[in-house]
């Protein structure tokens, strides 16, 4: 059967802020991850969703700038197709007409140009002269300030008179020029293509032919002949688009239902910034998918690696505007379309570690702070197991679980404190740590054993008052028994004023009778040590009778089931409290068998006192008395020089050898009762002879 602290030791445990942390981390781990993981995915389906929202934005944007700029267009131009002023016959002059046009381009600022041409050749023209090129400034001579180009050509095949003059903002005109012109309305686009189809016609974007602006023309024949233009720029569509970029490097495209290309955002520039590389590569893939659009209403997005890097790309149909409809394209890199939402999860991932950290520091705090007061309550429970009731303080915790679990380990101390003072703690101890001795029975071995007495103990008792007698013999018994206890000793019981000790139980003890021996000295100095003090005081001392001898003995549990005690039975106890009573012929205060000094010669000092058959049995015993450590024989050499001659010569029946070597050992120890017996005896046997049959050993009549 295994001890508590081998069960415990034997069983496989985990301290207790490691628990707490593992459940947090099984906890708090998952959760977080389970989190950031909702939250990547609710962040690229929005991402999703924004991308689609921010193209449909900008189809509509484009739709809308196209289709109501071209309604405007459509309805202007079906009003002044209808009007008499317009008709090739009219009698209403050419100033007149283009007044009217400059009224008009004035009012819609997405027309950079209005013009008439007829059958004849014949053609009006009033544009802006801010959408003109450099060159074309220079051509007209226009001036720096913003003003409209008014123009006329006469009728005819071939080179003709052309005029012009530039209306100012303050309505003034500048001087009238004029020169030769090689152009025919007839030949343009807008013009053939109104007339074939007898009806409005958008032509394709391009370059205007007066302008070096891209833009797209409304044709709308006159119902009298001719057509009347419109030049409607793009320009402001190049700056909605610019407007309507996605990110930094995306880039934009919008087409005609051919697949030409007429507007594109501009390459990258960032100042400060980082241009990713490739553009060439990610526009050729979008003419590409811009042309296999073409003809079909097939809506493009999808994900294409180009330059080495991940993009959005998404080409889409906008609604017909005047019979055209157009495509709008996209190229997004990925990267930088989840660039807001990446530092969005760094920050939350960010922002999940530091809670998590701060989770873990608190349940470190935490667990630290309960593991602590714990510990403590543990510790204090094993000092008490050990029957060390020496820490007296509570354990403070601010948990009320903890306070209650100290305060009952507190009062469960102070009852085995007091439980403690009845029962020896040594014993205890001992029996704890072999719990198989705790049943009713016994082993037999080999056991020391040491009675102790007061000597004239009932002449002290008789002189003094019972509390202060009980109060002495406390404080006596605390002074012999720490020699005890220290020393391995196992205190059985205290009888009156005597006390009864033995070693070697009832754990083995290989050392038991040196360690016997060593407390009956120290015990002895301690006792007198006391005795002095108290008679420093004026108070009577104690002095201690000691008896040792060691033997075979059943030790074990003695009597009833319910109430037992833990002694030992055998003749090794009668035979140490013989060897104390003795101590009374010799005046001496320790005594020992025989047994005793023989295995403990390389220890201690010894001096053979006698060997004598006490009263009562026939069996000689050697008896001896301790004179201390081994390492102090060189004090007590002379004397037991002395003393052994004495023995020798008082065996051998010469008593007046024997009488002068006691005498001569008395003279070194004056007050030594040993040679004061001796001398007294060899006197007796001087005067009236020794016993018959002499032979060395003393035979005690009485006890």
């Amino acid at each position: 059967m295994s001890t508590l602290s081998e069960m415990n030791g034997s069983r496989r445990s985990i301290p207790f802020h490691v628990t707490l942390l593992t459940l947090m981390v099984l906890i708090v781990l998952p959760l977080a991850a389970a989190l950031l993981w909702l939250g990547w995915r609710s962040v690229d389906q929005l991402e999703d969703r924004s991308i689609r929202h921010r193209m449909a934005a900008l189809d509509s944007a484009v739709e809308s700038f196209l289709t109501s700029g071209l309604r405007v267009v459509e309805a202007v131009g079906s009003t002044l197709a209808e009007t008499q002023a317009f008709a090739p016959s009219s009698t209403v002059a050419d100033e007149e007409r283009l007044r009217q046009f400059a009224v008009i381009i004035e009012r819609y600022p997405a027309m950079a140009a209005i013009y008439v041409g007829y059958e004849d050749g014949r053609f009006l023209y009033v544009g802006r002269t801010d959408a003109l090129s450099i060159s074309q400034r220079l051509e007209f001579d226009a001036p720096d300030a913003p003003s409209l180009l008014l123009r006329t050509l006469v009728a005819g095949d071939g080179p003709r008179r052309e005029t012009w003059w530039f209306q100012l903002a303050d309505g003034s005109h500048s001087p009238v020029q004029t020169r030769m012109l090689d152009f025919d309305p007839r030949a343009r686009p807008w013009y053939i293509d109104a007339m074939r189809a007898k009806g409005p016609v958008l032509t394709e974007p391009y370059t205007f032919a007066q302008a070096d602006v891209v833009g797209v023309s409304v044709g709308m024949p006159l119902r009298r002949g001719g057509v009347i233009g419109f030049d409607f720029t793009l320009n402001t569509l190049s700056r909605l688009i610019g407007d309507y970029r996605f990110t930094a490097n995306s880039i934009i495209m919008v087409a005609s239902d051919t697949g030409t290309i007429f507007m594109e955002s501009e390459a990258c520039r960032i100042e400060g910034g980082t241009c990713l590389p490739g553009e060439d590569q990610v526009r050729a893939a979008m003419r590409a998918a811009i042309n296999r659009a073409v003809g079909s209403d097939e809506r493009i997005e999808r994900d294409v690696t180009l330059g080495g890097r991940d993009y959005r790309l998404l080409v889409h149909q906008v609604p017909p505007a005047l019979g055209r409809r157009y495509m709008v394209a996209a190229a997004v890199p990925i990267s930088e379309l989840a660039v807001d939402s990446r530092t969005l999860l760094e920050r939350a991932a960010l922002t999940a570690a530091v809670a998590v950290a701060l989770a873990i520091f608190g349940v470190l705090l935490a667990s630290f702070v309960l593991s602590r007061s714990i510990s403590r309550i543990a510790a204090k429970t094993e000092r008490i197991r050990d029957l060390d009731f020496s820490d007296r303080t509570r354990v403070e915790s601010r948990i009320t679980e903890i306070v209650r679990l100290s305060d009952s380990v507190e009062r469960m101390r102070e009852g085995l404190e007091v439980f403690g003072r009845y029962v020896s703690k040594h014993l205890v101890q001992q029996i704890m740590h072999s719990p198989e001795t705790a049943g009713v029975g016994g082993m037999r071995r080999e056991i020391t054993v040491m009675f102790t007495d007061i000597e004239g103990f009932s002449r002290i008792a008789e002189t003094m008052e019972p509390e202060l007698l009980t109060s002495r013999l406390s404080r006596y018994f605390d002074a012999l028994g720490s020699a005890i206890l220290a020393n391995h000793g196992t205190i059985d019981k205290y009888i009156g004023d005597s006390i009864m000790a033995f070693w070697n139980a009832p754990e083995p003890d290989p050392d038991h009778i040196v360690n016997a021996c060593r407390a009956a000295l120290q015990a002895a100095a301690a006792g007198r040590q006391l005795s002095e003090k108290w008679r420093q005081l004026g108070r009577p001392g104690f002095r201690t009778r000691f008896g040792l001898h060691t033997g075979p003995a059943v030790v074990g549990n003695v009597g009833a089931r319910e109430h037992i005690n833990y002694t030992l039975v055998g003749s090794v106890a009668n035979q140490a409290s013989r060897l104390e009573g003795l101590n009374k012929m010799y005046h001496t205060e320790i005594l020992a068998s025989g047994e005793i000094a023989a295995a403990t010669a390389g220890h201690f000092v010894w001096r053979q006192i006698d060997r004598i058959v006490a009263a009562g049995t026939t069996e000689e015993h050697e008896i001896h008395e301790p004179m201390g450590e081994i390492d102090a024989a060189g004090q007590h050499a002379e004397f037991l020089a002395a003393w052994r001659a004495g023995r020798e010569a008082y065996v051998a029946g010469r008593f007046e050898p024997a009488l002068a070597a006691f005498r001569t050992a008395a003279t070194l120890k004056p007050d030594d009762g040993p040679c004061l017996v001796f001398i007294g005896r060899c006197t007796d046997f001087l005067r009236s002879g020794p016993p018959q049959g002499w032979n060395g050993t003393w035979h005690f009549d009485s006890k």
